[in-house]
């Protein structure tokens, strides 16, 4: 108890800081964020998940209210861009998005992308190099316009699989999983430890496995701070505090309770 009273001691005084540096007032509005379903559960009208537990502690921490919000991947980076909320609560960070993002310079987690197939595909479809994936149909999650070209996958894939014109782009995570459930596609490529979660919540437990001999990517997950609405003492307050949270054991918990 005495460890945790110091740690949010220590955040106050540095978020105090940061604010008196940037000339902002301590008690500031709450923070409006939003999200899609990335490191984000929505059931009976509230937001739950990896992401939001560790910023709601991270923030109390700092002494700072938020908010969470859930739309489609698109309008919620819209509501981003446009400057009408103060974040995305997870996100890849890309080139892209720094252009009116400031990213946390501490990721929540790293995350790995891999390719899931149906179970009683194992042994027929594999994974070893990208020639294994012509003429078989792939779901990725379909670019955001003005905010990333393809976050999933790196820049090489993506170009290959238009080359041979065999990449199906759906609306996110889900809308893939589905599609390979139901046989449109081939193969889906979703994170390692959301897909694995959704497939369970979804009952396809069995029926879709990932293929691990060979990851699609591997990256860290960022808060998407808006360089209109947040000032950049205060991402750096936050990017120590989540640096500091994720070495306590209320962070090990967490992580534990999404990702057993």
């Amino acid at each position: 108890m005495a460890r945790s009273a110091g740690f949010r001691r220590l955040l106050c005084g540095t978020i105090a800081v940061a604010w008196a540096l940037s000339g902002r007032p301590l008690l500031a509005d709450p923070l409006r964020l939003v999200n899609d379903d990335y490191l984000t559960l929505y059931e009976n009208d509230k937001m739950s998940g990896l992401g939001v537990e560790v910023l709601r502690q991270v923030f109390a921490g700092l002494g700072r209210d938020v908010s969470f919000e859930r739309f489609p991947t698109k309008r919620a980076w819209m509501m981003v861009v446009r400057g009408e909320r103060d974040g995305m609560v997870a996100t890849s960070r890309t080139s892209e998005g720094e252009r009116f993002c400031s990213f946390s310079h501490e990721p929540i987690i790293r995350d790995k992308w891999v390719l899931f197939v149906r179970t009683a595909d194992i042994g027929k479809l594999k994974f070893s190099s990208f020639d294994d994936l012509i003429g078989h149909d792939v779901a990725i999650r379909e670019a955001v316009p003005e905010v990333s070209e393809q976050p999933t996958v790196p820049p090489e894939l993506w170009s290959f699989l238009r080359q041979h014109h065999n990449m199906v782009a759906t609306n996110g995570t889900l809308a893939s999983l589905r599609m390979l459930a139901a046989g449109r596609v081939d193969y889906a490529v979703a994170s390692l430890a959301y897909g694995m979660s959704e497939i369970t919540k979804m009952g396809l437990s069995g029926k879709i496995e990932p293929l691990l001999s060979r990851s699609v990517k591997e990256e860290g997950v960022y808060v998407c701070f808006a360089k209109a609405r947040v000032s950049p003492a205060f991402v750096d307050a936050f990017s120590r505090a989540l640096k500091q949270f994720k070495q306590t054991e209320a962070f090990q918990a967490i992580y534990r309770k999404y990702f057993p």
